[in-house]
Order: C-alpha cells, then structure tokens, then sequence
C-alpha cells in the first residue's frame, strides 16, 4: 500500500512541476500576443480655437502611438502624433486648435481617435474622444506675412510692444536651408512681455540672462575647447518627471498663466536664472513642441539637478551637422549626423537644441514604421541617438538615410553614420560601445538659427 501512495505522489508532483514548467514556458508566449488598450484623458471643457492645450494617453503596453484628429464628417484634420513610442505610464502631448495649415480650429465638435500598436506589433482597440472647440480669445489678432523676409509675425492686442530685436527681421545666414516649396518652415517673432526680474519672458525672447557661470547658455559659435568642455562638466539640472514625461514652462507664476512650452524629464537640460523665494524658478530651454527657445517659470521643486559623466561628451552642431567627440577636455574625433527636419505639418520634428545626458539605452527599435535603427541611446523624451536605419532588422541597407547624412532629414532623431569616420574613426557603434561603460554622458547640442526665430505655430 505505501509503495503505491509513493508512486502517486511521484506522479503528483511531477505532474506539478510539469504544470508550472509549462505555465513558466507559456508566459514569454502570452506576453508576445498580449492585446494592449489605451486610456486617454483630454480637455472636458472644450479648448479655445487656436489655444495650446494637452492631453494623456496611458496604453497597459509599451508601444507606439497614433493620434488623429477628425471634424464631424469623419475626416481627419491633423496628425497630432504620428507613430511615438509611449510607455504604461501617463504621456503627456501638446496640441494646438489649428489645422495642417496653421489656421484656427471652426468652432464645433471634432474627435481625437487614438491607435496603439504594441512593441509586438498586436493593436489595440481604436478609442475616440469627443473634442470641443470653442471661440479663440477676443484680443488674437490676424497675422500679416512679411514675404520679402518669409517671416510671418504675430500681433496680439494690449501686448507690450515687441523690440526690433525680439523681431529679429534680418535675413540671417544661420536660417534653415530651404527644402521643397511645399516643405518650408516660416518663422514668425515671439510674443514677450517684462518679468519681475527685469528680463523677457516668453517664446523667443531676445535678451540675454547676464550669469556668472552659465555654462552651455553662455557658449557662442565661436566657443573655446576649454568653454565647451567647461559646459559639458557642469552639473545638469532637469526636471523631476519620467523620462518620457515633460514638465511646462509658465509665462507667470500668477494664476490664470500660461504655458510657453514642455521640457523632457530627467535627460534635458534648463538652464537656472533666477530661483525665487516664492517656489518658483525663472529658467530657460528650447521647448519640444517647435524647438523654440523660451525663457519662463517652472516650480522649484520639479527641478532636479544631475552630475554628468567627468570623462567624456558629446557636441552636436546643427549647422554644420556634425558630431563631435570629446574626452577629458581634448577632441577626439568627429562624424556626420542628420537631425530632425520640421515642416509646417510637424514642427515638433526639430531636434531640440540645448544640453541633455544619455539615459536609456535600447538598443534597435523600429523606425517610424519604416526600417531599423541600432545602437538607439535614449538623449530627450521620444528622441534618440541612434545610427541611421537599415531597411530590414540587422540589415546592410542603409539607403534610407544614407544620402541624407550631413543634412537635416530624421524626425527628431540623431542619427549617424554605420561607417567609421576618417575624423578618429567615430560611429554609431563607436558611441554605443563609449557609453556601455560611460553613463549620464552630456550631450550640449548647438542650435542652427538666432534664439528669437519662431516656427509659425509658436503662439
């Protein structure tokens, strides 16, 4: 009788651990064809026609997003966002009430229709939410074009007058080149006004935060090796959010203010002018939504400050689209890039100047749905550094890119070169294999045109 209750309980528990060996196989399996579903929170109030506004998208899986916009016949109006990677927490996106052409919203009902794919490829349900938009401010004025300068400038009623400086009519040389007819960015002057601290505060401004060590808010075209290298040793402030997360810049610290613009979380750098006693900071950046500089207010206490790597750093010159490399103060070798190229339908596609650190890296991830990018460093919220895609995963053909090398292109990304340069042999995977023992390393990334140049759907 015992040999047999042995037996039994033998087979008992091996069939046991064959039961959780097999839930422990299955489990990889699941999570490959998990569907995922999206949340999103949006203005229940309605948004102004024209108004900057936002909304949050929280997905039960990583993957990526597609927001569109559509008016009461089904038909879509904008792409808010096209294919971003997002992650189970809260995304945070901006948005304006204007259409592809940067007119205002008509007044009416309209639908934001969210689609998500999961980092596996399984999508998620369609979600819709209804939007209302409302009657623009009284005091917005029409816009008038300047085209002998391709520069269109805003005016807005009971403003201060803006200087001839923060209009900045000059037909400047560091002005982007222009692409096909269809693709140009006009550029239009920041609205400022006089802060307590006696300096511009708002989109574009012009003046200058007189500072005794600013570091990469200090540096000039013209900077010193030991400048630079002064700007990529100092200590970094960021913002304490997620680093796919944001955090806004107010032109007040009144009630009834308003946002000039986002930063990223953790990876991007702001620059401290004044911290005040109030709970607020006045600081400067170049905002995400446009690439535009902005100088306002944030609370104090989502400033976080970050140490950057002591040994090495990264400089990115727009201009001239170039990489280069330095450790312990000397240059070692530089490369070409192409950054992000904005057209008036996808402003957010400059690449945000100003100084960052690398956080995540990850390695290969898809490219917007066309082709692979590898050796993918995560530098500035949905932006990476990255080396230029192949066509296939782990493929040779670098054609989608690879002619483009030198001049903007990308959608925000960074992306270098797969063949090591004659300028100290740097790459993509030169940097990949840099940074796998360098963390936090800062990346100061020099912007192509004067602070006071304002992609047209700034305001």
């Amino acid at each position: 009788m015992m040999k047999h209750l042995r037996r039994m309980l033998t087979v008992t528990i091996c069939l046991v651990l064959l039961s959780v060996s097999s839930v422990a196989l299955a489990a990889p399996s699941k999570a490959f064809t998990q569907k995922p579903s999206i949340s999103a929170t949006t203005p229940r109030k309605g948004v102004r026609s024209g108004e900057l506004s936002d909304y949050t998208v929280t997905p039960t899986l990583p993957g990526f997003l597609t927001v569109k916009l559509l008016n009461s016949s089904g038909n879509v109006i904008r792409i808010l966002v096209d294919h971003a990677e997002v992650h189970t927490k809260s995304n945070y996106f901006d948005f304006y009430a204007k259409d592809d052409a940067g007119n205002l919203l008509p007044i009416g009902e309209y639908t934001l229709e969210f689609s998500l794919v999961s980092q596996y490829g399984v999508e998620a349900k369609p979600l819709s939410k209804l939007l209302t938009i409302k009657e623009p401010y009284a005091d917005t004025a029409a816009m008038y074009t300047n085209s002998a300068l391709n520069t269109v400038v805003s005016v807005t009623a009971g403003t201060p007058n803006t200087s001839a400086a923060a209009l900045n009519t000059s037909n400047s040389s560091s002005a982007p080149v222009p692409v096909a007819p269809s693709d140009v960015v006009s550029y239009q002057a920041g609205e400022s006004v006089m802060g307590d601290e006696g300096l511009l505060i708002g989109v574009g401004v012009s003046d200058t935060a007189a500072q005794e060590d600013a570091g990469y808010w200090s540096l000039t075209a013209d900077a010193t090796d030991e400048q630079i290298w002064a700007a990529i040793t100092r200590k970094l402030t960021g913002v304490d959010a997620g680093e796919s997360e944001s955090a806004y810049i107010y032109d007040s610290v009144s009630d009834g203010r308003k946002k000039l613009g986002s930063v990223s979380g953790i990876s991007q750098g702001v620059n401290v002018v004044v911290q005040r006693t109030d709970g607020w900071s006045l600081v400067e950046a170049f905002r995400n939504e446009d690439g535009a500089f902005v100088r306002g207010y944030i609370r104090t206490n989502k400033l976080r400050p970050a140490e950057p790597n002591a040994n090495y750093g990264l400089v990115i010159d727009k201009a001239k689209q170039t990489l280069t490399v330095f450790k312990d103060g000397a240059r070692v070798g530089s490369c070409a890039v192409s950054t992000g190229l904005a057209t008036p339908k996808y402003l957010h596609r400059e690449t945000p100047a100003g100084e960052f650190i690398t956080v995540t890296r990850r390695g290969t991830i898809e490219y917007y749905g066309n082709g692979y990018s590898k050796y993918t460093i995560r530098i500035n919220g949905s932006y990476h550094i990255s080396e230029i895609p192949t066509t296939k995963k782990n493929g040779t053909d670098f054609s989608l890119l690879s002619g483009s090398l030198g001049t903007k292109a990308t959608r925000g990304n960074i992306c270098i070169a797969h063949d090591a340069s004659p300028d100290g042999g740097i790459n993509a995977e030169w940097i990949w294999n840099m940074t796998t023992e360098n963390k936090r390393v800062k990346v100061l990334i020099l912007d192509d045109k004067p602070r006071t140049d304002v992609p047209v759907a700034g305001n």
